[in-house]
């Protein structure tokens, strides 16, 4: 089996969700050190305004700017206080706790491929979910990666970042995010996907 930089993956980890037959070629994890995408640059600026605006309406409708200045004449509002309150947290996870979450997500985030799967199993606080896609099947490998070989592979589809805006972009393939090396992996999903082709009988006719 072929594994990624990280040691600490190996396919002992996938052994719960694998098939009569079915073994592991590679294994990685996603590189928790990649913290901005494409996407981000859109969303940074709306995430500030939200965010901004948010404090400021809770300042306003609180009263909690008229109370603590010198001369406040406004009474305080509990209700513009609680009613305030999420809007403010929704915009300080945009401006900053996103990243926070993606980082600890990708820590508990597995890859796999098989001899006739890609898999993606993420263990969280209530149990874990795995996701796959039968390389058989796959009709689109999409590399997406930076200069430095970091990216990107979707399989299934063209590769659309986690954020999406607007209601007519496609939807999200299965994607191996965050790859430290997303070169090596393309090329050991597209060997593996030819090696389906050739094993199917039905694809050769």
């Amino acid at each position: 089996m072929r594994q990624s930089n990280d040691d600490s993956v190996s396919a002992a980890d996938f052994s719960g969700e694998l098939q009569d037959g079915e073994r592991v070629e590679w294994a990685g994890r996603p590189d928790t050190s990649i913290l901005f995408h494409r996407e981000d640059w859109l969303a940074i600026p709306f995430s500030l305004l939200w965010g901004g605006f948010s404090i400021f309406w809770l300042l306003g409708a609180s009263g909690l700017a008229d109370f603590l200045s010198t001369r406040p004449d406004r009474p305080f509002s509990w209700l513009g206080l609680i009613w305030g309150i999420p809007f403010v947290l929704a915009g300080q996870y945009f401006i900053w706790g996103r990243f926070l979450y993606n980082r600890w997500r990708k820590g508990r985030t597995y890859y796999a491929l098989t001899n006739r799967r890609a898999i993606v199993l993420r263990i969280g606080l209530f149990g874990k979910s795995c996701v796959s896609v039968h390389l058989e099947g796959c009709s689109m490998l999409d590399k997406h990666a930076r200069r430095d070989g970091k990216g990107a592979v979707a399989f299934g589809g063209p590769y659309v970042g986690e954020w999406q805006w607007g209601q007519s972009n496609p939807q999200r393939p299965l994607t191996f995010d965050d790859l430290p090396n997303a070169n090596s992996v393309y090329q050991t999903a597209l060997g593996l996907c030819e090696k389906q082709r050739r094993s199917d009988p039905a694809g050769s006719t």
